[in-house]
């Protein structure tokens, strides 16, 4: 009877002291709130609730005197800085961090920012619809509405702006304006311009490298092709940020350990189609992908400077088309 009462006060105090943990980020990413929740909450007793945000920084801008969530996903090595320089992200160093397998994968020196994952950015296109090998950028525009990007303030959007300009430099809004009549649809996320290229609704999007997997993985290497362009490729490395409030919750900073762990890591891999930042066996599988023979890099510094103007610059660019 004893073990029975002493049982149920445990179990009581665990549901006590478990913290409900808000995430913002990607839709892409809504994996975290679910089989990324299911491992966590047995670890930790805490529990992970996920919100799709399009416009991260945006948002934790907006909520700054009043943040509601714990942590943000999907912050990138080019954008945490504007969030750190606004003190708006928390530096939390996870008791994980020697799991990180190169320390060109450590974003902050101070850890305001933790790596979750890493790509390259690329371009995927239906190989049976296009009939040909694409090898460069210009080639995109000789295909009318076929291409889908997506809104230069979500995650795959941004980085796609952000590789456009390190290949361009100075002309990369003249070569956004001959792009205009080849782009179908500009929309919200990776997630939407997936959903409408598996369908059959543009046959080129922006997106990784890593999307390889997936066609691989479900049939379909020989439909669907993933290209770097010759012109170089961009590499893109996202992490996670606990929100600077009050009160830090400590499932927060445990979910910041959690990240780093094989379990999180694994998923990262096969449900975000990105590169663990911790070695895993499973990644030699995966030689086939696409490399890039150049590369192409940005200074954060630089880029935080400018972010907005050329954000703006390229929404004012699509908003011309859309009102064609």
């Amino acid at each position: 009877m004893k073990k029975i009462v002493l049982s149920v006060f445990i179990l009581l105090k665990m549901i006590i002291l478990a913290d409900e943990i808000i995430v913002y980020g990607p839709e892409s990413m809504r994996w975290i709130g679910i089989e990324g929740n299911e491992i966590f909450h047995k670890k930790t007793g805490h529990k992970i609730t996920y919100i799709p945000i399009n416009g991260l920084t945006a948002r934790v801008k907006l909520e700054r005197k009043r943040p509601k969530a714990d942590v943000i996903v999907g912050v990138t090595d080019i954008n945490y800085l504007e969030l750190k320089r606004e003190n708006l992200i928390y530096g939390y160093k996870p008791e994980t961090y020697k799991n990180i397998s190169n320390d060109d994968f450590i974003i902050d020196s101070e850890w305001s920012v933790t790596p979750i994952d890493y790509g390259m950015l690329a371009l995927n296109y239906n190989y049976e619809v296009l009939k040909k090998e694409l090898t460069s950028f210009e080639e995109l525009k000789e295909y009318k509405k076929q291409f889908l990007v997506q809104d230069p303030r979500s995650f795959t959007g941004e980085g796609f702006m952000l590789w456009t300009i390190a290949v361009y430099g100075d002309r990369w809004l003249e070569f956004w304006r001959g792009l205009k009549n080849s782009i179908l649809t500009v929309s919200p996320g990776w997630s939407e311009s997936f959903a409408k290229f598996s369908i059959g609704e543009g046959n080129i999007m922006s997106g990784y490298a890593s999307s390889s997997i997936y066609f691989h993985q479900d049939g379909n290497q020989n439909k669907y092709k993933t290209y770097i362009p010759e012109e170089g490729g961009y590499i893109y490395l996202e992490g996670a940020s606990l929100v600077n409030k009050k009160v830090i919750k400590k499932g927060a900073k445990q979910f910041m350990d959690f990240i780093l762990s094989e379990e999180f890591q694994k998923l990262t891999f096969e449900k975000n189609y990105m590169f663990p930042v911790i070695r895993l066996d499973d990644e030699k599988k995966f030689d086939y992908l696409p490399k890039a023979k150049k590369i192409v890099k940005f200074d954060a510094e630089y880029v935080n400077k400018n972010l907005d103007k050329w954000r703006k610059s390229l929404i004012e660019v699509l908003k011309s088309d859309e009102k064609k």
